[in-house]
Parts: structure tokens; C-alpha cells; sequence
């Protein structure tokens, strides 16, 4: 049954991802078509998708209908600016159109885009989107890896971080690292320690403990960690609601123990089963303590039981790894850490224990043991270990809150974040390239590879539906039309920017550009076009292919690559979250 939700997951997320992308291109080429109409142009032909099954003539416009719903397109001959005289599909000749129509059927593709990611990000406003954290106004440091350059710059456990590179932020934790990786030069963090203000400045660089296909992407990933607060919705006449807990509020610790995800918090309220808890709550950026006692999640069949050890695992390309090991939970006292590879788990007296492949086997493999002590076999820095352990009998438990986190921009927020990082990512891949080519001292982690092409888009589409939520994957569809957009806006020969800009230039000179000219230009940037497209699609396979690659071997392809770089990361993670 599992297996068939899977497959059907997967069906839903690729239909999910063609439909997406039809849209964001339908949209452009209605743009174009509607304009075309206005200003009484010549029509060939308007397809919703393509391999058309179906045509019809309609006042001398082709409407079709294509087995492919991958989009659409509209012909439109007097928009080509190379044609000295423009001509329909049954070649007759057409008049040349003016500047001003040209520009404003150009100028249209990109509008409809914008206007059609502003009408689906009001969804997103009003339902929200998953967020991988609350956003937050402050982030104290929970975690330094001295190898980073920011220890070396003097970043501690501790540390409250208030402003980055000179501003107050109010964002998550995947946003304020995003706003690291566009960084040009230092990265400046305002941060206080016992009460005093301090700078914290360094250079940021290649992480290879990075999470995910970003440790082989070679980005500068923080190497640092900040505890992640729990922001709640309680229920009516629930356990957190009688203790004085409201919506909004954010649960900081339990028993102590500063909270590092959401995961974490249920870990911590199953494993703790009857006995009272102590929550650090945060309300309006002061903090307060409840104590509230969980109950089983009612509901639940009578054999829900679960054994667990209290670990969050990683499925990697070397194996199951741990990620974390939950506070005073079984694992947490047999000492598993971060970076753990399993390689085996077997009751005693069990010879040649077959080796742990998969999450889902592991976890159902040890479930069967019950509480009954096992013994783990794993690798730690090279060296095989062992240790004994027994799972922890846990039932589901609540104290009646939401722990979901979501966010709600605003269309206009969107439409503007995505130009703030079309602009850094392109501003930090010239510094990057100017870097590399001695022209530029200043310094970008960022890299032409680092871009991504239709096959990337459509992965990322794939993944965010796939491993996330519907929404994400609106919210990314929303990012791509608005992509799409600015993209065609620039000024280049075969784009609509490039006819917008020769129809200024016809309209300030009044006189258009010799055909030779544009000719000239269109094929050089048809070639540079085509270059960058398979640059992109050669980048993007290259992330489909690394994740098929074993970990070893990809391990010393990317030493081989950055002799200078930090040796020694544990474990890449496959996934955004498993289980």
C-alpha cells in the first residue's frame, strides 16, 4: 500500500511540474497574443500546447489544441524584427509593424507573467506556505564548528545575533542563510554577548559538511547552527490553552533543553510520556515558563505503539547516518552524534547482521526488537563501533498545539524578493567569475554552474511538490513565472527585452536599425543563448547524476577539484527531511 501511495505521489508530482511550467509559458504567449489583437496584428496561429490534435479558423487566426499541454505559443510574423518584409504562413506579405506596436506586444509576454504570479501569490497569502522555521528577529547561536571561519572571526555558542551585514532581519533560518550565500565580500554579524554589542567579520567559505547536494554545489554554507524556536497554534480546551499558551507564541526550550526543530519538540513530548513538562515560551520577545503534563493523541488505534531510539536519520549515498540524537532519549545516552554511519543493528548472538541500506528498514527492523537491548554497529570517523541499545516504548503524545510553521507574503513581496535574488545571484556569479579570472579582489562563493535550466526548474518543481507540500510547489511556480518575466526583459537580440529595445530605438531615431545589423546580433546571441542553455542542462544533470553517485567516490572528485578545502564531512543528506 506504501509503495502504491509512492508511485502515485511521484505520478501527481510530475503531472503537478508539466502544468506548472505550461502555465508560466501560457500565460507569456496569451500576453503576446492579447497585445497582438489590440494593436491589429497579423495571427498565424495561437496553440495551447503543442502536437496540435485540433485546429480551427477564426476571423484568419488558427486557434489549436496540442496533445502536449506543455505551454503554448502564438505566431505573430510582423514582431520579427530580422524580416525586411514580414510574411503570413501561406506567404502572403504582411506590412512591417510599427515600433510602438512591436513594443508593446513585446513588453506584454513578460506583463502577463508578473500579473499571473501576482493572481496565484494571493493563494499563497491567504492559505500560506510550509516555512522551515518561524521567522525570527534574533537567532542565538547553538553550534561553532571550529574548522569555520567564523569561530575564527570569534562567533561562540551563545551569541545572539541581531543584525547581518548592518540591517535587522526578521526572517527564517533558510532565508537568513540564503541572504549568506548572496553575500559579496564579508559577512558582518552584529551579535550580543553578556549584554555587550560586538562585530563578528569573515570571509565566508566552501562548506563541505553542507547539507544536501549544496556540499557538492561547493557553496559557502554557515558553519554554524542557531537554535530554532517552535512557533504553536494551541487548540480549544487543550492542555496548552489551559496553561496560558496563546497563537503566535513560541516554545524556546524544553526541560532546558534549547529546541532545534519542530521534529525535535514531538521527540521530546513522546519520549517524556506521563511526566510533567517545563516549556520556555517566548511572547512578544519575552519569555515566560508553563508546565503542562501530554496526553496520548486521542484517536489513535490501541497497537500505535512505537519503539523508537530518539534519533533523526539521514537517508545519504553512503548509507543511514545520524543527523541528531534527541536530548536525554536512548540514543542520546548510548553517545550516537551527528555524522554516525549505522552499518548494522542485531539482537545478541546474531552473526553476520545484515547491513542497514535504508531508513525505512532500519526503523522497521529495530520496532521489531521492541525494548529488547540490541546491538548497533556503526562507523565514526573511519572506525568501526558498536554499542548497545534498546528502543524506548512511545505512544504518540500531544498537549493540543499546532507546531506547523507557515508563512504569508504578499504577491508584491514575492514579485520583489525574486528580483532582490535574480540581481544577487547574477551579481555574485560575475564576482565569482571576476574572481576567478584575477580581475576583481572582491569575493562570491557563486558560480556560472550554480544557475539552473529548464531541466533544473522542472526538478525543483518535482521536489518541492514531492518532498514538501502543494503550496511549495505553487509558491515556486509563482517564482518561476517572475523569473520568467525578468529574464525576457533583458535587453538581448531573440528575447522580448532585445525587440523592446531595437523598437526604442526606432521610435527615438525614428528610423529602425539596419536588418544586417540585428541579423548580425540575433545570431550571436542565439549562439551564446544555445551555449548557455547546454552549460545549464549539462549543471543540472550533473546534480541528477551526483545523486547516483557513491559517496566516496564523489568525496574525492570534489577533493581532487579544491585541494585547499576542508576535508572530512560525515554525511550529505538525500532528502529536506527524513523521518
Amino acid at each position: 500500500m506504501e509503495s502504491l501511495l509512492n508511485i502515485l505521489s511521484i505520478i501527481g508530482s510530475l503531472v503537478f511540474v508539466f502544468v506548472a511550467i505550461g502555465l508560466c509559458i501560457f500565460s507569456h504567449e496569451l500576453g503576446h497574443f492579447l497585445a497582438g489583437k489590440w494593436r491589429k496584428l497579423h495571427i498565424d496561429a495561437f496553440s495551447l500546447g503543442f502536437k496540435p490534435f485540433w485546429r480551427k479558423k477564426i476571423n484568419g487566426v488558427e486557434y489549436r489544441l496540442g496533445y502536449l499541454p506543455f505551454g503554448g505559443y502564438v505566431e505573430l510574423p510582423q514582431i520579427d524584427a530580422t524580416d525586411e518584409v514580414p510574411k503570413s504562413a501561406d506567404g502572403k506579405e504582411l506590412p512591417r509593424a510599427k515600433a510602438l506596436d512591436r513594443v508593446i506586444t513585446a513588453v506584454a509576454g513578460p506583463l502577463f507573467n508578473i500579473i499571473f504570479g501576482l493572481i496565484v501569490g494571493t493563494l499563497i497569502y491567504f492559505v500560506g506556505m510550509p516555512s522551515d522555521t518561524a521567522k525570527m528577529r534574533e537567532m542565538t547561536v547553538n553550534h561553532v564548528d571550529e574548522k569555520g571561519p567564523e569561530y575564527a572571526a570569534g562567533l561562540r555558542v551563545g551569541d545572539k545575533i541581531v543584525k547581518l551585514n548592518g540591517k535587522s532581519f526578521n526572517l527564517s533560518w533558510a532565508h537568513f542563510v540564503k541572504e549568506i550565500l548572496f553575500t559579496v565580500d564579508p559577512v558582518r554579524l552584529e551579535v550580543i554577548r553578556d549584554g555587550k554589542k560586538m562585530e563578528i567579520t569573515y570571509i565566508p567559505r566552501i562548506n563541505p559538511a553542507a547539507p544536501g547536494s549544496l556540499k557538492a554545489e561547493g557553496l559557502a554554507w554557515p558553519y554554524f547552527t542557531v537554535r530554532i524556536p517552535v512557533e504553536v497554534i494551541p487548540e480549544k480546551s487543550s492542555a496548552a490553552a489551559g496553561a496560558g499558551i496563546k497563537r503566535g507564541d513560541i516554545i524556546a526550550a524544553v526541560n532546558g533543553v534549547p529546541l532545534q526543530s519542530p521534529a525535535e519538540f514531538q521527540h521530546l513530548l513522546d519520549m517524556a510520556g506521563e511526566s510533567e513538562l517545563l516549556l520556555t515560551m517566548v511572547r512578544d520577545d519575552k519569555e515566560y515558563t508553563v508546565k503542562v503534563r501530554s496526553e496520548v493523541i486521542p484517536g489513535l488505534p490501541e497497537d500505535f505503539t512505537r519503539y523508537m531510539i530518539g534519533a533523526n536519520l539521514a537517508q545519504t549515498r553512503a548509507g543511514v547516518t545520524v543527523e541528531s540524537a534527541v536530548f536525554s532519549s536512548p540514543a542520546h545516552k548510548a553517545g550516537l552524534q551527528k555524522g554516525d554511519l549505522l552499518i548494522s543493528a542485531a539482537l545478541p548472538g546474531v552473526s553476520n547482521p545484515e547491513p542497514i541500506k535504508e531508513v525505512s528498514e532500519f526503523i522497521t527492523k529495530i520496532r521489531s526488537f521492541k525494548d529488547t537491548p540490541f546491538v548497533l554497529h556503526f562507523e565514526r570517523n573511519g572506525k568501526k563501533e558498536q554499542v548497545s541499545i534498546s528502543c524506548l516504548k512511545v505512544v504518540p503524545r500531544t498537549i493540543g498545539v499546532s507546531v506547523a510553521v507557515y508563512d504569508h507574503p504578499t504577491p508584491w513581496e514575492l514579485f520583489v524578493s525574486t528580483i532582490d535574488m535574480s540581481w544577487k545571484s547574477l551579481r555574485g556569479i560575475c564576482v565569482g567569475i571576476g574572481q576567478k579570472l584575477g580581475w576583481t579582489e572582491r569575493q562570491s562563493s557563486l558560480k556560472p554552474s550554480h544557475m539552473s535550466g529548464p531541466l533544473g526548474i522542472g526538478t525543483t518543481l518535482f521536489n518541492s511538490v514531492y518532498r514538501s507540500s502543494l503550496m511549495t510547489g505553487i509558491y515556486f511556480m509563482v517564482v518561476v513565472s517572475f523569473a520568467l518575466a525578468i529574464f525576457n526583459l533583458l535587453p538581448f537580440p531573440v528575447l522580448d527585452g532585445g525587440h523592446i529595445l531595437f523598437g526604442i530605438i526606432e521610435i527615438i531615431f525614428r528610423k529602425p536599425l539596419p536588418t544586417v545589423i540585428i541579423k548580425g546580433l540575433s545570431i550571436v546571441f542565439v549562439t551564446l543563448l544555445i551555449g548557455l542553455m547546454v552549460f545549464v542542462t549539462f549543471a543540472d544533470g550533473r546534480r541528477l547524476v551526483r545523486g547516483f553517485l557513491p559517496e566516496k567516490k564523489e568525496q574525492l572528485e570534489q577533493d581532487k577539484k579544491a585541494p585547499g578545502e576542508l576535508k572530512g564531512s560525515e554525511s550529505v543528506k538525500k532528502t529536506d527531511a527524513v523521518r
